[in-house]
């Protein structure tokens, strides 16, 4: 039987988070889930690699993710007021004269999620060692976002596939309620639905190309 590929899994809570989706600006939006392009900047800090270094790149396409929403948390929005020249608004205009401008900053409060990634083996241990004596500070989608607990979870190779351990894998305390979890995969699933989103790093001067995400539901087990 071929060894099984362990699979790492952090968990990714705090106070607040925020997963840039379509920020411009002004305008400092969240996704519901961490981006992929969030989660390996997470890696990246972990690692001491700067956003401008190729390996960051490479370590884009090393893994395969699953993110679950054990807490989706509360989307809240945060005012902040910026002052300076130039100043541009979310739909790129400059406004007359030099004023203070309102920014508006969304973030997801009290949430907590898994996200389950398989690197490719050479990643492996680079990113355990990392993610356990981090080089700079790691965040949740924005430096003001700090982690509640340590991001590494655990590794394990006690379940088949990354779907596998995104149906069984234990929730977090204090799970949302109802019957079903919410995700978002590189991968489908029964009954998934997906949509693109452009988080994926295709280059080191910040291009992103687009990205197929799969979204569902999966049953809480008993």
């Amino acid at each position: 039987m071929a060894d099984k590929t362990p699979i790492i899994a952090l968990r990714l809570e705090g106070a607040l988070q925020s997963w840039g989706d379509h920020s411009k600006w002004d305008e400092r939006d969240s996704g519901n889930f961490p981006t992929k392009s969030g989660v390996v900047g997470l890696i990246a800090c972990a690692m001491g690699l700067s956003r401008e270094n190729e390996k960051v790149v490479d370590l884009t396409r090393s893994f395969q993710m699953a993110v679950r929403a054990d807490r989706p948390g509360t989307r809240i929005i945060d005012f902040n007021t910026v002052m300076g020249n130039p100043l541009y608004t979310a739909g790129g205009k400059r406004p007359q004269s030099a004023s203070t401008i309102v920014s508006h900053r969304c973030f997801l409060e009290d949430a907590s999620f898994l996200a389950l990634i398989e690197p490719s083996p050479e990643w492996i241990r680079p990113i355990i060692d990392s993610l356990k004596s981090p080089k700079w500070p790691i965040y949740l989608g924005r430096k003001s976002c700090v982690p509640s607990r340590p991001v590494l979870e655990c590794v394990t190779e006690d379940y088949l596939s990354l779907a596998d351990a995104l149906t069984r894998f234990p929730l977090c305390e204090r799970s949302a309620a109802g019957e079903y979890i919410r995700y978002e995969s590189d991968f489908p699933m029964p009954g998934a639905s997906s949509y693109t989103r452009s988080d994926l790093l295709s280059s080191a001067d910040r291009n992103f190309s687009k990205r197929t995400v799969y979204t569902g539901v999966i049953r809480k087990e008993a």
